[in-house]
């Protein structure tokens, strides 16, 4: 299936535009900020002409590489100077918010920007004023809502995201794209959209995720081998995963565990599964794209409202990680006989997010930037 921009905004855009994205990866705080900016960042590429350029800190566990072979310039920024807290966004930088952005400043090279996409959650409005001297207009990428941000657009793919929850943190002026209508998927996931849900084999998707630093792969592989009726696993993991060799000499030891690491053909592994175990994030509208049900394991407290609204609408049952013993083969099974009796729970998964989201989201991108 082909993906076409509207042509009406795309025959206005004849001149080189220059985007900018900050963004970071690392072990720590995962790779799900770059791949949705790497999916954005593809999406206005094929509608406009555009030079885009990342600028990310050379942590440990980076997505550097991902962001050159796609295609993109990348400007490495300087390795993390503190501890990164999880718990506290505002370490996210690895340095002071003023350092982060002076350093940027001066790897632009005077450069002036048409665009500045920001998807981090240690930047706020202090960042965006000291860069409004070299671009046109900001983008911000976000979830938290818990900061002010002084820009022109901003993206929240959170469910049912109420317009309420960013009116005291932006200006007047911002446009607001809110919801999982606007969620930022590649066009496979379109691609391999389910239109029924009658698959006989039994195939369960494992997938935290990039990194998956808290290794809930192989405690879930542990777990679900186990069960008779899962007739195959399938286990998506990224090379820079940390536990990606114990995974790997696990699955070597079962035939109907198979690994992919760093695959090309996401959506496509993940269409051909019954149901998936993994976690809340970009992720889930993925699924919810391709009609897939899924056992979701909360690992972050920002992660609790996006599971708790998905389970609500009936396409996953949410558990933490302190319950995976003790309850994860309990909602797999919950699933196996939902799924019996249900065969359209794929229509509520894909209710959620319709795989469109990229689209909608480029078209309000070039409208503020022609």
């Amino acid at each position: 299936m082909s993906i076409n921009i509207k042509q009406s905004n795309t025959k206005t855009l004849t001149r080189l535009f220059n985007i900018a994205f900050r963004v970071d990866a690392s072990l720590n705080i995962g790779s799900g900020h770059v791949m949705r900016c790497l999916t954005l960042a593809t999406a206005i590429r094929k509608a406009a002409n555009v030079n885009i350029t990342f600028f990310c800190r050379d942590a440990i566990g980076n997505s550097n590489e991902n962001i050159i072979q796609s295609g993109f310039e990348l400007v490495r920024m300087a390795p993390p100077k503190s501890t990164i807290d999880l718990k506290n966004y505002s370490s996210w930088l690895g340095t002071s918010i003023d350092d982060d952005c002076e350093e940027f400043l001066q790897l632009t090279a005077e450069k002036n920007y048409d665009l500045i996409v920001i998807d981090h959650y240690a930047i706020d409005t202090r960042w965006h004023n000291k860069v409004k001297s070299i671009t046109k207009k900001i983008m911000v990428i976000d979830d938290l809502a818990n900061r002010k941000h002084n820009c022109d657009l901003l993206l929240d793919q959170t469910y049912q995201c109420p317009t309420v929850k960013y009116a005291h943190l932006v200006n007047n002026h911002t446009k607001l794209l809110l919801g999982s209508n606007f969620a930022l998927l590649r066009p496979e996931f379109l691609e391999f959209q389910k239109v029924s849900n009658d698959k006989k084999e039994h195939t369960l998707l494992i997938m935290f995720g990039g990194t998956d630093p808290d290794n809930l792969t192989l405690q879930v592989l542990a777990l679900v081998i186990k069960l008779k009726y899962i007739e195959k696993i399938n286990v998506i993991l990224n090379k820079t995963a940390k536990n990606v060799k114990s995974v790997f000499d696990f699955a070597q030891l079962h035939e109907k565990v198979s690994l992919y690491i760093s695959p090309n053909n996401v959506a496509e592994i993940m269409s051909t599964a019954t149901l998936a175990v993994g976690a809340a994030g970009t992720t889930s509208w993925e699924r919810c794209a391709l009609g897939l049900p899924a056992v979701v394991i909360v690992q972050a407290d920002n992660q609790q409202e996006i599971a708790n609204a998905l389970q609500l609408a009936e396409v996953i049952r949410f558990i933490s990680i302190a319950e995976i013993e003790c309850k994860l083969i309990k909602e797999v099974e919950f699933w196996q006989n939902r799924l019996k009796l249900d065969k359209d729970v794929y229509k509520n998964c894909i209710n959620i997010c319709d795989g469109k989201g990229s689209i909608r989201v480029v078209n309000e991108v070039l409208k503020i930037i022609k």
